[in-house]
């Protein structure tokens, strides 16, 4: 890349905001700068804030500013970086950055500041896209994640993977190079299998945890659903502490989809409210289409709550049940009202070891009990990891080269099997963008950037 001067506003447009941060990097920025300053930045120490005027070329102020140095090798690029704060007006914010393009600095691509960084050393490439993430955190839990892989904690289980990989292919590059020599084919065999396997395990350790990851970076979709008339509507309105839905005795209330945003325990949580399942010939037009849109919110959903009472029969909740994918969504049951029969148990045949909660919504009772549930299910430990969708789609293909070369192995198609385990260097190099592709890597990872990061 280029080690021309690149400029950006680093701060967000925003009419009610009282400072804007422009920021600038590249060789001869300093200098670039000092010439429309009535401060001589050029004597100034690293990470030194000097007050002065900005002036434009016509020798006028524009603003009175805070410029801040950063000298080569000290700043978020490495590079030789300058920060203006000046007041936020868009057109104090123009007139200094229009000024300083027309001396030598060009605008900034998506993400160049984090790319210049990255090339020249400041991380690894999976720290880099994490700079991204915290940017985009909007609650505790996605904060968190971000500031793991920034610290480069992901980086090293990673690092430990590729390592393992390139253990394999040794290890049959070996057995292909002197199969008929006395080398003992069994004990590299055996070495082989067990690097797989160990691999293996690593990479489905982190791949597991990838939905539950997009569900706290993005916010967890939750299905509210089951029979007209049990209190879903209530349940909603209840966890809010507000009330959003109207609640009548009347079934088939609920024609649409009704959703709302809480934070539960640092996680943002999207409750969606769904037209109550049922079936019959006073089921009119509309309350169809209402349970046609429940049907796809179940699909698109990543927890689903299953709603019945005391008063049902639990019975036609069975039908409803066995066509949730638990292979891929989380279920649990909410059993509502039971301040009407605090003795209620509902048949192991309906719950099937799925997670029971025994509530009622007119006295707020078990609720908590769900909100802590909820919390603890999608809760990141300090020892898990998380990996992102670029991450889970390489991951996901090393695991299945993994798992063709074991099984070329086994048939001592030890050619075919090192082909399989040489492939999968090909795409651990791809996740640190390493490689021939490297720039186009780059380029769609940091195009999702913000310019001015």
């Amino acid at each position: 890349m280029r080690n021309d001067i690149i400029i950006a506003l680093a701060t967000p447009h925003s009419p009610n905001g009282a400072i804007a941060i422009i920021r600038l990097s590249g060789e001869g920025c300093i200098d670039l700068v000092n010439d429309n300053v009535n401060v001589d930045l050029t004597l100034k120490e690293t990470h030194t804030v000097s007050v002065c005027n900005f002036i434009n070329e016509q020798g006028k102020v524009v603003d009175n500013v805070l410029v801040t140095v950063f000298k080569n090798g000290k700043s978020y690029t490495k590079e030789e970086s300058v920060e203006i704060s000046c007041h936020n007006s868009e057109y104090i914010i123009d007139v200094i950055i229009r000024t300083l393009i027309q001396k030598g600095a060009r605008m900034a691509l998506n993400g160049e500041f984090t790319r210049r960084a990255y090339l020249n050393g400041r991380f690894d490439i999976i720290q880099a896209e994490a700079v991204a993430d915290l940017i985009a955190a909007q609650n505790e839990s996605a904060h968190n994640i971000a500031l793991k892989q920034m610290r480069g904690d992901l980086s090293s289980k990673l690092t430990n993977i590729r390592e393992g990989i390139v253990k394999i292919c040794s290890l049959l590059d070996l057995d292909i190079d002197f199969n008929e020599e006395d080398i003992n084919n069994t004990e590299v065999y055996d070495k082989a299998c067990a690097h797989i396997d160990a691999v293996k395990k690593d990479i489905s350790s982190l791949i597991s945890n990838f939905s539950k990851g997009e569900a706290i970076k993005k916010g967890l979709p939750v299905a509210i659903i089951g029979k007209p008339n049990v209190g879903k509507s209530s349940f909603l309105n209840t966890i809010l502490k507000e009330e959003r839905c109207i609640v009548s005795d009347i079934p088939g209330t609920t024609r649409d989809t009704i959703d709302a945003e809480i934070l539960i325990g640092g996680l943002k949580c999207r409750f969606i409210d769904t037209a109550g399942i049922r079936e019959g010939i006073d089921v009119d037009i509309l309350e169809k289409e209402g349970i046609k849109r429940t049907k796809k919110t179940i699909k698109n959903a990543r927890l689903i709550i299953y709603i019945t009472d005391v008063l049902s029969d639990v019975n036609d909740s069975l039908h409803i049940l066995q066509q949730i994918d638990l292979e891929t969504k989380d279920l649990i049951i909410l059993v509502n009202k039971i301040d009407l029969n605090i003795n209620y148990k509902l048949p192991e045949n309906i719950s099937q070891g799925l997670p029971v909660f025994y509530v009622s919504t007119k006295d707020n009772i078990g609720i908590k009990d769900v909100e802590d549930f909820i919390s603890n299910k999608y809760k990141i430990s300090e020892s898990e990891f998380v990996v992102n969708a670029r991450h889970y789609d390489i991951l996901s293909h090393i695991l299945k080269n993994l798992e063709m070369a074991k099984e070329k192995m086994m048939t001592e198609n030890y050619d075919i099997a090192f082909k399989y385990s040489s492939e999968c260097i090909e795409e651990i190099n791809k996740l640190f963008a390493e490689g021939v592709s490297n720039e186009h890597i780059l380029d769609n990872i940091f195009k999702n950037f913000c310019i001015g990061k």
